[in-house]
């Protein structure tokens, strides 16, 4: 159902196309070669995600991704580079990935090792108190949610 989810949302974004600006299609070389930087393998909704539309914002919302293959002088909303940057920093642990940033300084996490139901939660993580706290089930889901409050909040 995740890749399903990130399916539904780029349909709304392609509606509001004025709302939205997105990087475009990665190919699976650009992929590969940040989950081996990273050491990590992206569940298959962020993948998906990553080929589909790369990163971009919604209404000025930043979704993390990939932008190219610079990984050292690259900024937001590269995924790698500000992952990268937390780890040294902030001791962010090594199976995460950051997509999302709540902008109080707080961060949505993919976690890319599978729970127990064989789901890559998505977490916020608080890296002040390095705590960490469950938001949805996968990224499709979190993707949807957040696609769906940013589009449909316009309309109100």
């Amino acid at each position: 159902m995740s890749i399903e989810n990130v399916d539904k949302a780029i349909v709304l974004i392609n509606s509001h196309l004025d709302e939205a600006d997105f990087a475009g299609n990665k190919d699976e070389r650009l992929v590969k070669l940040v989950e081996d930087y990273l050491e990590i393998t992206f569940p298959d909704s962020y993948r998906y995600f990553l080929k589909k539309l790369g990163c971009g914002d919604i209404s000025g919302k930043e979704f993390y991704g990939v932008i190219n293959e610079e990984k050292i002088n690259s900024g937001i909303p590269d995924s790698t580079w500000i992952t990268m940057k937390h780890r040294e920093q902030s001791n962010l642990p090594p199976k995460y990935v950051i997509i999302y940033a709540f902008g109080d300084g707080d961060y949505a996490v993919l976690n890319c090792e599978k729970n127990n139901q064989g789901n890559n939660v998505v977490e916020i993580w608080s890296p002040d108190e390095s705590a960490f706290q469950f938001l949805s089930n996968d990224f499709g889901e979190f993707f949807m949610n957040k696609s769906n409050k940013y589009l449909i909040n316009l309309l109100v």
